[in-house]
């Protein structure tokens, strides 16, 4: 009996010491595990993100809607506040070789946008375009009219709107109206505007086109009032200029964009109460692109107020690099210099 428990003992040992020896080997296993997932995580924090600018147009910050805003460039309304926030900028005479632009914000908040000034009855048909809140400070009477009768999303500093725009100390009248995408916005919700948000350019490549990296636009060619833009791409975007220096902001923030379009469209200076500038924005007429660096001759077409414009290339739609767009309205066409020098 006693010799059967020593057997018994001694085989129980045998089994525990196999059981110690197979808990080795599952060790090892998870050591292995370990050491693969920390070879995984290494390898992707060694992947670099591909270097470039961010997108201009910010979607992921949008506006409730859009809303267009006619801001002075006579030469005490500069610096302008503002036009880096904006998604898109017509520049456009308003008279006497003296532009005036026309911003569009969407896709980020502007906490001063300004000066801001009167409308124009051309202007309008931007406007109507887009079916956009506008605004503005008063007009001429031909532009007054036209608001009311293509009903407008009015926003008017002078006769419905005062209390969504504010001036400041620093200048002197008519060049410290301000307003801000915060009062547009609650001055259109209380006119119960609809808000839209502003049709992106159509996106894509184009084939064809020649290399520039500088435009040149003369507004006003006499040499006392000389008013020339400039955009140089530098490999990425736009900078704009105006008569050789960048054009800033009030805050100092230099001008930008992905696109340029130069639209020809026939104007007048006509003698009214004082000289003033008309601008035939109904019809169609030629055109130019610039857009990742090389130029397209195309063509534009409105046929109607309501329109918005249709740029086209090759009788297609012309397609962009990017959403943001300044849009130059000429005269015509031999306005603009075009070149392709050494950066």
């Amino acid at each position: 009996m006693r010799k059967i428990k020593i057997i018994l003992l001694i085989f129980a040992l045998m089994i525990a010491l196999v059981g110690c020896g197979g808990e080795k080997e599952p060790a090892k296993v998870e050591e292995n595990n370990q050491a693969q997932g920390q070879e995984e995580i290494e390898e992707v924090e060694e992947i670099e993100e591909e270097e470039g600018l961010e997108p201009m147009v910010k979607k992921d910050k949008a506006l409730p809607g859009a809303f267009i805003v006619s801001i002075d460039n006579n030469g005490p309304a500069r610096p302008q506040s503002g036009l880096d926030k904006a998604d898109r900028v017509y520049e456009i005479i308003a008279e006497g070789g003296i532009t005036r632009f026309l911003a569009i914000y969407h896709s980020q908040e502007a906490d001063k946008i300004g000066p801001v000034r009167s409308a124009r009855y051309y202007f309008t048909y931007i406007v109507k375009g887009h079916d956009l809140p506008f605004a503005h400070a008063g007009g001429s009477t031909q532009a007054l009219n036209l608001i009311r009768e293509l009903k407008l999303k009015d926003l008017d500093e002078i006769y419905n709107s005062g209390g969504y725009f504010y001036r400041t100390k620093d200048r002197k009248m008519p060049y410290n109206l301000y307003t801000s995408t915060e009062l547009l916005t609650k001055g259109s919700e209380a006119k119960k505007y609809k808000l839209l948000p502003l049709k992106p350019l159509e996106q894509g490549t184009v084939s064809g086109g020649e290399e520039i990296n500088q435009i040149d636009i003369t507004y006003n060619k006499i040499e006392k009032y000389l008013y020339r833009v400039s955009y140089q791409w530098d490999g990425q975007r736009y900078q704009r200029f105006i008569n050789g220096s960048p054009h800033k902001t009030l805050e100092g923030n230099e001008l930008y964009t992905e696109n340029v379009i130069v639209i020809e469209a026939k104007t007048r200076n006509v003698v009214t109460d004082q000289l003033r500038s008309e601008v035939d924005l109904i019809g169609k007429g030629k055109a130019l692109f610039f857009t990742d660096g090389k130029t397209y001759q195309g063509s534009w077409e409105k046929p109607q107020a309501e329109s918005e414009f249709k740029f086209l290339y090759e009788g297609k739609p012309m397609k962009f690099n990017g959403e943001h767009a300044w849009i130059n309205v000429v005269g015509n066409l031999s306005d603009v210099e075009q070149k392709n020098t050494a950066l």
